[in-house]
Protein backbone atom coordinates (compact mmCIF):
# COMPACT_ATOMS: atom_id res chain seq x y z
CA UNK A 1 0.00 0.00 0.00
CA UNK A 2 1.46 3.69 -1.09
CA UNK A 3 0.76 6.43 1.04
CA UNK A 4 0.41 9.80 -0.89
CA UNK A 5 2.39 12.67 1.27
CA UNK A 6 0.34 15.74 1.91
CA UNK A 7 2.51 19.37 1.47
CA UNK A 8 0.98 22.32 3.18
CA UNK A 9 2.27 25.39 1.70
CA UNK A 10 3.19 28.64 3.78
CA UNK A 11 0.03 30.35 2.93
CA UNK A 12 -2.03 27.54 3.99
CA UNK A 13 -0.28 26.82 7.38
CA UNK A 14 -0.91 30.30 8.10
CA UNK A 15 -4.42 29.88 7.49
CA UNK A 16 -4.29 27.21 9.58
CA UNK A 17 -3.12 29.19 11.93
CA UNK A 18 -5.68 31.96 12.06
CA UNK A 19 -8.42 30.19 11.66
CA UNK A 20 -7.58 28.26 14.83
CA UNK A 21 -6.75 31.63 16.77
CA UNK A 22 -10.27 33.29 15.71
CA UNK A 23 -11.94 30.17 16.89
CA UNK A 24 -9.76 30.36 19.74
CA UNK A 25 -11.16 33.53 20.84
CA UNK A 26 -14.39 33.23 19.65
CA UNK A 27 -14.98 30.59 22.18
CA UNK A 28 -13.22 33.12 24.46
CA UNK A 29 -15.80 35.54 23.78
CA UNK A 30 -18.65 33.38 24.14
CA UNK A 31 -17.68 32.15 27.40
CA UNK A 32 -16.74 35.82 28.98
CA UNK A 33 -20.19 36.28 27.57
CA UNK A 34 -21.83 33.98 29.43
CA UNK A 35 -19.66 33.62 32.48
CA UNK A 36 -21.19 37.47 33.14
CA UNK A 37 -24.75 36.37 33.00
CA UNK A 38 -25.26 34.89 36.36
CA UNK A 39 -28.72 32.49 36.20
CA UNK A 40 -31.87 34.88 37.11
CA UNK A 41 -34.18 33.85 39.75
CA UNK A 42 -37.40 35.85 39.12
CA UNK A 43 -39.42 34.05 41.53
CA UNK A 44 -39.82 35.44 45.07
CA UNK A 45 -40.75 32.81 47.52
CA UNK A 46 -42.55 35.01 49.97
CA UNK A 47 -43.09 38.32 50.52
CA UNK A 48 -42.52 40.29 54.42
CA UNK A 49 -46.14 40.16 54.66
CA UNK A 50 -45.84 36.07 54.82
CA UNK A 51 -44.20 36.91 58.60
CA UNK A 52 -46.89 39.80 59.27
CA UNK A 53 -44.82 42.55 58.40
CA UNK A 54 -45.38 46.20 56.57
CA UNK A 55 -43.52 46.46 53.51
CA UNK A 56 -43.28 48.45 50.02
CA UNK A 57 -41.33 47.69 47.06
CA UNK A 58 -38.64 50.12 46.11
CA UNK A 59 -37.03 50.84 42.76
CA UNK A 60 -33.28 52.35 43.29
CA UNK A 61 -30.83 53.99 40.30
CA UNK A 62 -27.56 52.43 40.89
CA UNK A 63 -24.82 54.99 40.96
CA UNK A 64 -22.94 54.23 38.09
CA UNK A 65 -25.55 53.58 34.86
CA UNK A 66 -29.06 53.49 34.90
CA UNK A 67 -30.27 50.21 36.16
CA UNK A 68 -33.21 50.01 38.11
CA UNK A 69 -32.57 47.69 41.20
CA UNK A 70 -35.22 46.35 43.16
CA UNK A 71 -36.07 45.55 46.61
CA UNK A 72 -37.91 45.61 49.69
CA UNK A 73 -38.13 48.40 52.25
CA UNK A 74 -39.37 46.52 55.69
CA UNK A 75 -39.73 49.48 58.41
CA UNK A 76 -39.56 48.74 61.91
CA UNK A 77 -41.34 51.77 64.12
CA UNK A 78 -39.53 53.18 66.87
CA UNK A 79 -35.68 52.33 65.30
CA UNK A 80 -33.29 54.52 63.98
CA UNK A 81 -31.44 51.89 62.58
CA UNK A 82 -31.29 50.27 59.03
CA UNK A 83 -29.39 47.07 57.73
CA UNK A 84 -29.15 46.77 53.75
CA UNK A 85 -29.51 42.71 53.05
CA UNK A 86 -27.67 42.14 50.00
CA UNK A 87 -27.92 38.42 48.35
CA UNK A 88 -25.33 36.44 46.06
CA UNK A 89 -24.57 35.39 42.70
CA UNK A 90 -27.73 33.73 41.20
CA UNK A 91 -29.67 34.15 44.07
CA UNK A 92 -32.37 37.05 44.68
CA UNK A 93 -33.91 38.42 48.07
CA UNK A 94 -35.71 35.22 48.98
CA UNK A 95 -33.60 32.42 47.67
CA UNK A 96 -30.06 33.18 49.41
CA UNK A 97 -29.24 31.50 52.23
CA UNK A 98 -31.08 28.08 50.93
CA UNK A 99 -34.40 30.50 50.87
CA UNK A 100 -34.14 31.22 54.40
CA UNK A 101 -33.10 35.13 53.73
CA UNK A 102 -36.34 36.89 53.97
CA UNK A 103 -36.26 34.66 57.20
CA UNK A 104 -33.35 36.21 58.99
CA UNK A 105 -34.35 39.63 57.79
CA UNK A 106 -37.73 39.22 59.41
CA UNK A 107 -36.14 38.14 62.72
CA UNK A 108 -33.57 41.29 62.85
CA UNK A 109 -36.47 43.55 62.12
CA UNK A 110 -37.95 42.27 65.24
CA UNK A 111 -34.81 42.18 66.59
CA UNK A 112 -34.24 42.65 70.87
CA UNK A 113 -35.76 46.04 72.20
CA UNK A 114 -36.00 48.17 69.22
CA UNK A 115 -35.10 45.93 65.67
CA UNK A 116 -33.91 47.01 62.17
CA UNK A 117 -35.39 48.68 59.62
CA UNK A 118 -34.18 46.57 56.96
CA UNK A 119 -33.54 47.31 53.02
CA UNK A 120 -33.28 44.74 50.74
CA UNK A 121 -31.81 44.91 46.95
CA UNK A 122 -30.57 42.29 44.46
CA UNK A 123 -28.19 43.41 42.71
CA UNK A 124 -27.64 44.36 39.19
CA UNK A 125 -28.72 41.23 36.40
CA UNK A 126 -30.35 39.09 39.28
CA UNK A 127 -34.17 38.81 40.61
CA UNK A 128 -36.28 41.67 39.40
CA UNK A 129 -33.71 44.53 38.98
CA UNK A 130 -32.36 45.20 35.68
CA UNK A 131 -28.87 45.17 33.45
CA UNK A 132 -27.77 42.04 31.96
CA UNK A 133 -24.13 41.58 33.15
CA UNK A 134 -22.73 40.88 36.62
CA UNK A 135 -19.32 42.02 37.32
CA UNK A 136 -18.54 40.33 40.24
CA UNK A 137 -19.00 43.00 42.89
CA UNK A 138 -16.17 45.56 40.97
CA UNK A 139 -19.43 47.18 39.52
CA UNK A 140 -22.24 45.61 42.07
CA UNK A 141 -20.72 47.90 44.81
CA UNK A 142 -21.92 51.20 43.17
CA UNK A 143 -25.41 49.17 43.67
CA UNK A 144 -25.18 49.21 47.49
CA UNK A 145 -23.73 52.71 47.29
CA UNK A 146 -26.95 53.66 46.01
CA UNK A 147 -28.74 51.73 48.49
CA UNK A 148 -27.26 53.36 50.96
CA UNK A 149 -28.20 56.48 49.44
CA UNK A 150 -31.75 55.69 49.45
CA UNK A 151 -31.88 54.89 53.09
CA UNK A 152 -30.03 58.45 53.61
CA UNK A 153 -32.49 60.45 51.72
CA UNK A 154 -35.18 57.98 53.59
CA UNK A 155 -34.15 60.15 57.12
CA UNK A 156 -31.06 57.73 58.37
CA UNK A 157 -28.24 59.52 59.54
CA UNK A 158 -24.49 58.85 57.86
CA UNK A 159 -23.33 55.86 60.46
CA UNK A 160 -27.10 54.79 61.35
CA UNK A 161 -26.60 51.94 58.32
CA UNK A 162 -25.32 48.98 58.37
CA UNK A 163 -24.69 46.08 55.49
CA UNK A 164 -25.33 42.49 56.02
CA UNK A 165 -23.87 40.24 52.47
CA UNK A 166 -23.55 36.89 50.84
CA UNK A 167 -21.04 35.40 48.52
CA UNK A 168 -21.28 38.17 45.54
CA UNK A 169 -23.58 40.09 48.22
CA UNK A 170 -20.54 40.24 50.63
CA UNK A 171 -18.05 40.98 48.18
CA UNK A 172 -20.35 43.77 46.73
CA UNK A 173 -20.38 45.36 50.44
CA UNK A 174 -16.60 45.00 50.80
CA UNK A 175 -15.99 46.92 48.02
CA UNK A 176 -18.88 49.47 48.45
CA UNK A 177 -17.49 49.95 52.73
CA UNK A 178 -14.33 50.54 51.44
CA UNK A 179 -14.97 53.35 49.40
CA UNK A 180 -18.06 54.57 51.55
CA UNK A 181 -17.48 56.02 55.09
CA UNK A 182 -21.32 56.06 55.72
CA UNK A 183 -21.12 51.87 56.23
CA UNK A 184 -20.81 51.73 59.82
CA UNK A 185 -21.03 47.93 60.51
CA UNK A 186 -20.23 44.98 57.95
CA UNK A 187 -21.43 41.77 57.97
CA UNK A 188 -20.49 39.44 55.39
CA UNK A 189 -20.82 35.54 54.67
CA UNK A 190 -18.57 34.53 52.58
CA UNK A 191 -16.56 36.91 51.11
CA UNK A 192 -14.28 36.74 47.99
CA UNK A 193 -10.77 37.22 49.33
CA UNK A 194 -8.46 36.42 46.05
CA UNK A 195 -11.07 35.59 43.20
CA UNK A 196 -9.03 35.48 40.54
CA UNK A 197 -7.56 31.52 41.40
CA UNK A 198 -10.99 30.16 42.54
CA UNK A 199 -12.66 32.24 38.57
CA UNK A 200 -9.91 30.23 36.76
CA UNK A 201 -10.77 26.89 38.90
CA UNK A 202 -14.69 27.23 38.19
CA UNK A 203 -14.38 28.44 34.67
CA UNK A 204 -16.05 25.25 32.79
CA UNK A 205 -18.75 25.74 35.16
CA UNK A 206 -19.17 29.32 35.19
CA UNK A 207 -18.55 29.99 31.43
CA UNK A 208 -19.88 26.71 29.91
CA UNK A 209 -16.68 26.21 27.66
CA UNK A 210 -13.77 23.72 28.16
CA UNK A 211 -10.78 24.80 30.49
CA UNK A 212 -8.55 25.55 28.00
CA UNK A 213 -10.34 28.84 26.86
CA UNK A 214 -9.48 30.32 30.22
CA UNK A 215 -7.32 32.54 28.89
CA UNK A 216 -9.01 33.78 26.16
CA UNK A 217 -12.01 34.34 28.15
CA UNK A 218 -10.34 36.95 30.50
CA UNK A 219 -8.52 38.73 27.35
CA UNK A 220 -12.06 39.18 26.09
CA UNK A 221 -13.79 39.81 29.71
CA UNK A 222 -10.95 42.59 29.66
CA UNK A 223 -11.25 43.95 26.28
CA UNK A 224 -14.87 43.83 25.70
CA UNK A 225 -16.33 44.43 29.43
CA UNK A 226 -13.18 46.68 31.16
CA UNK A 227 -13.01 43.78 33.87
CA UNK A 228 -9.61 42.02 34.74
CA UNK A 229 -9.82 38.84 36.67
CA UNK A 230 -6.38 39.41 38.43
CA UNK A 231 -7.64 42.78 39.85
CA UNK A 232 -10.96 40.99 41.78
CA UNK A 233 -9.23 40.94 45.24
CA UNK A 234 -11.55 42.12 48.24
CA UNK A 235 -9.12 41.44 50.60
CA UNK A 236 -7.51 45.12 48.88
CA UNK A 237 -10.64 46.65 50.17
CA UNK A 238 -10.94 45.08 53.32
CA UNK A 239 -7.42 47.09 54.24
CA UNK A 240 -9.54 49.71 54.28
CA UNK A 241 -12.58 49.59 55.93
CA UNK A 242 -10.93 49.65 59.73
CA UNK A 243 -11.45 50.75 62.14
CA UNK A 244 -15.09 50.18 61.34
CA UNK A 245 -16.21 46.49 62.99
CA UNK A 246 -16.43 43.68 60.81
CA UNK A 247 -18.09 40.26 61.37
CA UNK A 248 -16.86 37.34 58.54
CA UNK A 249 -19.00 34.59 58.72
CA UNK A 250 -17.63 31.37 56.63
CA UNK A 251 -18.61 27.35 56.79
CA UNK A 252 -16.01 25.13 57.69
CA UNK A 253 -16.70 23.88 54.19
CA UNK A 254 -15.05 26.22 52.33
CA UNK A 255 -12.26 28.17 54.80
CA UNK A 256 -10.97 24.66 56.68
CA UNK A 257 -8.62 25.12 59.09
CA UNK A 258 -5.25 25.58 57.26
CA UNK A 259 -7.01 27.30 54.45
CA UNK A 260 -4.16 30.28 53.20
CA UNK A 261 -7.14 32.71 53.05
CA UNK A 262 -7.41 32.70 57.17
CA UNK A 263 -4.22 34.78 57.48
CA UNK A 264 -4.99 36.90 54.98
CA UNK A 265 -8.22 37.53 56.71
CA UNK A 266 -6.07 38.38 59.99
CA UNK A 267 -3.79 40.46 58.13
CA UNK A 268 -6.62 42.52 56.29
CA UNK A 269 -9.01 42.63 59.35
CA UNK A 270 -6.73 42.31 62.26
CA UNK A 271 -9.38 43.03 65.10
CA UNK A 272 -12.37 41.89 63.06
CA UNK A 273 -14.59 38.29 64.29
CA UNK A 274 -13.80 35.52 62.22
CA UNK A 275 -17.03 33.03 63.13
CA UNK A 276 -16.01 29.28 60.98
CA UNK A 277 -19.43 27.64 61.35
CA UNK A 278 -18.63 23.78 61.88
CA UNK A 279 -19.87 21.71 58.97
CA UNK A 280 -22.02 24.69 56.73
CA UNK A 281 -21.41 24.82 52.90
CA UNK A 282 -20.83 28.44 51.36
CA UNK A 283 -23.65 30.49 52.79
CA UNK A 284 -24.69 27.42 54.78
CA UNK A 285 -24.07 29.11 58.13
CA UNK A 286 -27.54 30.79 58.64
CA UNK A 287 -29.27 27.44 58.20
CA UNK A 288 -26.86 25.28 60.07
CA UNK A 289 -27.15 27.47 63.14
CA UNK A 290 -30.28 29.85 62.85
CA UNK A 291 -30.95 31.17 66.38
CA UNK A 292 -27.32 31.87 67.06
CA UNK A 293 -26.56 33.16 63.53
CA UNK A 294 -29.55 35.75 64.12
CA UNK A 295 -28.07 36.61 68.33
CA UNK A 296 -24.55 36.99 66.78
CA UNK A 297 -25.81 39.35 63.73
CA UNK A 298 -28.51 41.24 66.01
CA UNK A 299 -26.21 41.82 68.47
CA UNK A 300 -23.53 43.08 66.42
CA UNK A 301 -25.27 45.54 64.38
CA UNK A 302 -26.54 46.93 67.82
CA UNK A 303 -23.86 47.11 69.21
CA UNK A 304 -21.81 48.94 66.28
CA UNK A 305 -24.57 50.97 64.72
CA UNK A 306 -24.98 54.45 66.12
Amino acid sequence: MKFRSVSITLPGAIGLVVLAAVIYIGVGVYGAAHSMRPRRQTELVATPAAFKLAYKDVQIASRDMDIQLSGWWIPRTGSSKAILMVPGRGENRTTEFYSHFLDLAARLNQFGEHGFNILMIELRAHGLSGGKISTWGIGERHDVEAAVDWIKAAGFRPGSIGALGASLGASSCVYATAEDPDISALLVDGPGVVDYPIIRRSWSRLSGTPQLFFPAGALMERVLYGYDYSALRPIDAMRKIPPRPVLLVYGSKELPADSERRPLLKAALPDSELWVVEGAAHTGAYTTQPDLYLQKAGAFFEQNIK
